[in-house]
């Protein structure tokens, strides 16, 4: 079977357009490479080189620490949660340790107000990136609201301050008060 000129033409049109339309639609759907998100993040306190930086999306609370230089002699990781991924506009404040006292009590002061008070400060824990299991060790907070804790906090950014709880379901006034001073932001 001998095909004409004109056949012959057609043939090779119709492949070099076939040719081209599998190349338009792999082209179409080739796989994109995607731009690196960046957060923009701020660390201070027990640092040596506290401020604003810039990391990739991903990047945990001890990177961001090693990168501002590692810990100052006297800072207080316990209440931090290291393995946490940071987020756009996160501000980490590292603490330092409270003083060692002498165990003696102010005058006109109870023991048991100063005791209450050292054991708040060591143990402060961040709303903004403790765990589930870490928000149930508050007075009144199980494991319930907890997660509604964790929840509303993914949903809607993090707690700038301790009012902002109030705004997740259960808890409320006197809840908040109970809690107020074993949390940080």
């Amino acid at each position: 079977m001998s095909l004409t000129r004109k056949e012959r033409i057609f043939a090779v049109l119709a492949l070099g357009f076939a040719l081209l339309f599998v190349g338009v639609v792999w082209w179409v759907n080739r796989p994109q490479e995607k731009a690196p998100v960046v957060f923009v993040v701020q660390i201070e306190g027990g640092v040596h080189r506290p401020g604003v930086y810039r990391v990739p999306e991903g990047t945990r609370v001890y990177e961001l620490i090693e990168r501002a230089g590692g810990i100052k002699e006297g800072a207080d990781l316990s209440g931090l949660n290291l393995a946490a991924p940071l987020y756009d506009g996160q501000k980490i404040a590292i603490p330092f340790a409270p003083p060692p006292s002498s165990g003696e009590v102010p005058e006109g002061a109870s023991s048991q107000v100063a005791v209450r008070s050292s054991v708040a400060s060591s143990s402060l824990i961040n709303v903004n990136t403790a765990s589930s299991k870490e928000l149930e060790s508050l007075p009144g907070i199980g494991e319930v609201l907890a997660q509604r804790i964790v929840e509303y906090r993914e949903t809607h950014g993090p707690f700038q301050n301790p009012e902002d709880l109030l705004k997740v379901k259960g808890i409320g006034p006197k809840k908040l008060e109970n809690i107020r001073d074993r949390i940080t932001f």
